[in-house]
């Protein structure tokens, strides 16, 4: 069994230098997921000057930890924007997921990237009789946006009611990534972090360890932000975690989800079956190899055999909407996906690219990063006490009392992935300190 996402095991994997030296560039892109390297690649027809850093390595964090679904059948993710804000609202979101995977498309084959796309029919379900009601006026809602749907059953999970949609896709987000760079003639770092960010006259200064990169713009696409002050992020949402597997061997060609929580995905990939459990607030349930013993029975009692084992954490924002878009002047921001990084990644590229060069975008006020709405305080009182929660949580769990830089927070040791993990806000860190998931940006001391 490999302790490791899939999409990592790859061979000749891509890899680039870190940065050596002072930078003056029109852009600076800080992120190397799908959400960076599609802003990079929107921008690459421009006279503009831009650059990519990466604290760890491309696409081997959150991008390289996900199912690789490209869907707009996300759980009950439709109805909770429908509950916070109408149906306007949620239909707009919906067309924001189908551009999404349009665009996808679009790149994929002008560009002709080997990522493994295949359209498959997407699957929601719900096992709970009390939730069928639900689901079917989520149908009701998609027929009212011209998708169809199609009730049907799926013999590897028990079900009061599932229906499915089509077009729909799954592909491979690391292959996709590194493609979509090898298309752009923009430099790229990896193991570059940015430390600190200064405003300078109408400029920026980006500080690394060692060097300054100045710039017009900053656009920040790491999947947590990690400044406090002043967007005091860590009450704008909290984190999930979720445990997958890839187990041999499957012949399905599906890609399922569960309509409520905890989630339950499925997808095949070749001659696996992905299969994703156990999600969880990142602040509760602290217990690593229970939650993967628990995975891999289920995918035992399929009769499979595990074959990889990695997990996720996803920011889920206070009203269910990703933010994306502009910060502050000439601070551009895509974050809080929600668990869907992957078609909001591909869609943030698109927003962020054309907030540079002024162009209209319909989609810039839904994912107004200082939006307001009425689930934002009641939610933020609640992320404050899962935050503490978390905290408490760790210090009772920790065993070693290393803090995590970010907002000293205890680290947990994720004996499965041999790892230290915070409980608060999903910073991660190898054995050897390292950090290797934001929003901490220095290495721990141990």
């Amino acid at each position: 069994m490999k302790n490791i996402s899939i999409w990592k095991d790859i061979e000749n994997k891509e890899t680039y230098p870190s940065l050596n030296e002072n930078k003056e560039v029109d852009c600076l892109i800080i992120g190397g997921g799908i959400t960076g390297a599609s802003c990079l690649y929107h921008l690459k027809d421009t006279n503009l000057k831009v650059m990519l850093v990466e604290q760890n390595e491309i696409a081997m964090a959150t991008t390289g930890n996900s199912t690789g679904k490209l869907t707009y059948l996300q759980n009950d993710l439709i109805d909770k924007i429908r509950n916070n804000f109408d149906d306007k609202v949620a239909s707009l979101y919906l067309k924001s997921q189908i551009d999404a995977i349009t665009l996808a498309k679009t790149i994929i084959n002008k560009e002709r990237i080997d990522c493994d796309l295949e359209e498959v029919s997407s699957y929601v379900y719900t096992n709970n009789e009390e939730e069928i009601s639900k689901l079917k006026d989520l149908e009701t809602f998609l027929h009212k946006n011209n998708i169809n749907t199609k009730e049907t059953i799926y013999d590897k999970v028990i079900s009061k009611y599932m229906f499915k949609v089509n077009n729909t896709y799954t592909f491979h987000p690391v292959k996709f990534v590194s493609y979509l760079l090898k298309k752009t003639p923009f430099p790229v770092y990896e193991h570059t972090s940015i430390k600190k960010i200064e405003k300078e006259n109408n400029h920026y200064i980006c500080y690394t360890d060692k060097n300054k990169i100045r710039t017009k713009w900053v656009i920040i696409a790491s999947h947590y932000p990690y400044f406090i002050m002043p967007y005091l992020f860590p009450i704008k949402g909290y984190i999930e975690k979720s445990y997958l597997t890839a187990a041999r061997k499957a012949k399905d060609k599906i890609s399922l989800i569960s309509y409520s929580t905890p989630s339950i995905s499925i997808r095949n990939y070749k001659d696996y079956l992905i299969y994703l459990s156990n999600s969880h607030s990142i602040n509760t349930n602290l217990n690593d190899k229970k939650h993967f013993e628990e995975l891999n029975k289920k995918v035992n009692d399929l009769n499979l055999i595990t074959i990889y084992n990695w997990s996720n954490t996803d920011i889920m924002t206070n009203d269910s909407l990703p933010y994306i878009g502009t910060l502050k002047n000439r601070v551009l921001l895509a974050t809080g996906f929600n668990t869907w990084g992957l078609t909001n990644g591909i869609l943030s590229g698109k927003i962020l690219s054309d907030i540079v060069l002024n162009k209209e975008n319909e989609y810039i006020s839904l994912f107004n990063p200082n939006r307001k709405s009425s689930k934002q305080i009641t939610s933020s009182i609640t992320n404050i006490g899962k935050n503490l929660s978390g905290y408490f949580n760790g210090l009772l769990k920790s065993e070693e009392k290393h803090l995590c830089p970010h907002m000293y927070c205890p680290l947990i040791y994720n004996e499965v992935e041999n790892t230290y993990d915070c409980p608060c806000h999903g910073s991660r860190f190898n054995k050897e300190g390292i950090v290797i998931n934001a929003p901490a940006n220095r290495n721990i001391k141990k």
